[in-house]
């Protein structure tokens, strides 16, 4: 009968320890891909046309479900209207695989101003530009910005009210002269995750309030998950604006 010593038993229960990844290296490994290549649906598709449509000053809202899957995505979204009506929008995503998906929408204001074929008043408008180098993550004021007119600018896009970006984060570090895009921004959300709100519940028609942290970053009329801390339950509601969430509600948001 062959014999082993303990030391050696424990030598390869050791040997063994090191060579097979543990769980929680695995789990970390997962969530960093996770992080990496997203699903896009349709609430961050939403969130993009109507970024896109407010930088051009068209109002109007995209025709789109918030739980739709498009494509997965590991990049910034680029939108773009096909025509000059903005009744259409190609929203897309370069990387991994180049994708796009073209979003209806419904334009109830004016778009005589916007021409994509030809220069016009709104090609000379002023846009709004860095006047000097910034970093990621950096707040957008008044000294690190201007308005200048641009006569030959081939883009389609950018900012040409000041307000519009005040107070807005870039993305990444930008060059002085950088006409500002919406994908140079961090989304303006009106709610943010982490943030406290109040939770509003309509109960036999007397209106309840309680006080919750935000889950999920929200727009106006987007449904975000949020814990009621009173009860230390996690509940869904409307975003109403940028201090309030509302249950129970009947709402006739896009």
């Amino acid at each position: 009968m062959m014999k082993f010593s303990f030391s050696a038993i424990n030598l390869v229960f050791g040997l063994t320890l090191f060579f097979v990844p543990s769980e929680g290296q695995g789990a970390l490994n997962n969530a960093q891909d996770d992080e990496i290549i997203r699903d896009v649906i349709g609430v961050e598709i939403k969130e993009a046309v109507n970024e896109y449509l407010k930088t051009h000053q068209i109002q109007g809202s995209p025709m789109v479900r918030d739980d739709k899957f498009f494509f997965t995505c590991a990049d910034n979204l680029e939108t773009i209207a096909t025509n000059e009506s903005f009744k259409t929008i190609r929203v897309s995503c370069a990387y991994p695989v180049e994708r796009s998906a073209y979003i209806r929408t419904r334009v109830t204001g004016s778009t005589t101003t916007l021409n994509l074929n030809n220069e016009n008043e709104d090609a000379q408008a002023a846009r709004i530009v860095l006047a000097h180098s910034v970093s990621a993550g950096e707040l957008l004021t008044e000294e690190n910005l201007k308005s200048v007119v641009l006569p030959h600018y081939s883009g389609f896009g950018g900012y040409f009210d000041l307000s519009h970006v005040l107070g807005r984060k870039t993305k990444t570090p930008l060059r002085e002269g950088t006409v500002l895009l919406s994908r140079h921004l961090v989304p303006n959300w009106t709610i943010q995750a982490e943030q406290q709100v109040d939770i509003e519940n309509t109960v036999s028609g007397i209106n309840v309030t309680t006080v919750g942290i935000a889950l999920e970053n929200g727009h106006v009329g987007d449904i975000i998950k949020v814990k009621n801390l009173n009860s230390d339950t996690v509940i869904e509601g409307f975003v109403i604006n940028r201090k309030k969430i509302k249950i129970n509600a009947k709402m006739n948001f896009m």
